[in-house]
């Protein structure tokens, strides 16, 4: 069971370097389109419907994952800090389930529309140009899967107390907020 947990962790991590290239490349295909715009009078030409429709999308849905493994995701502990340690337990494992339940439908639903853009050769334009985007809809249903497979991971690591492999966010570690 640590192995799947380590193939997960490299998955997520393997993400993370997609998000870290799509952020670097984001960065200088805004910067290009600025200096082409405002120093040469001439953009480049999609900037806006790339960088919305390839760039984030691919940032936030590759990133997801990451989060799960990290357990980054937003959460109020203000409550179950005040818990004893076995109801905590299962509300960590209540919780894994409808996160995974949830991203679950997000990946079917993100499925379903990837192989309709597909299908149909979805483009956007912008200005003259016409540019293709049904790609960056695959993002949606790869990055909830992996988001789901982690999340359903951790579920059966805290329901068979096995070691999970996962390279997680030490909940000890010290934050420069603190």
């Amino acid at each position: 069971m640590f192995a799947i947990g380590r193939l997960l962790s490299t998955l997520a991590k393997s993400s993370s370097v997609l998000g870290t290239i799509c952020v670097t490349l984001m960065m200088l295909h805004v910067t290009a389109d600025v200096a082409g715009r405002y120093l040469f009078n001439a953009p480049l030409t999609g900037t806006i419907v790339i960088v919305a429709n390839y760039y984030m999308i691919f940032l936030v849905f590759m990133s997801i994952g990451v989060a799960e493994e990290k357990r980054a995701h937003i959460s109020v502990e203000v409550f179950t800090d005040l818990m004893p340690p076995r109801p905590r337990h299962v509300l960590d494992i209540f919780a894994g389930i409808a996160t995974g339940g949830v991203i679950l439908l997000l990946a079917v639903g993100g499925y379903m529309e990837a192989m309709e853009k597909t299908a149909t050769g979805a483009t956007k334009e912008q200005g003259s140009a016409m540019i293709e985007i049904w790609q960056s809809y695959w993002a949606i249903p790869v990055g909830a899967v992996l988001m789901a497979a982690i999340a359903a991971y951790r579920v059966l690591t805290q329901i068979t107390g096995a070691r999970s492999g996962l390279e997680e966010t030490d909940v000890n570690a010290k934050f420069i907020n603190d």
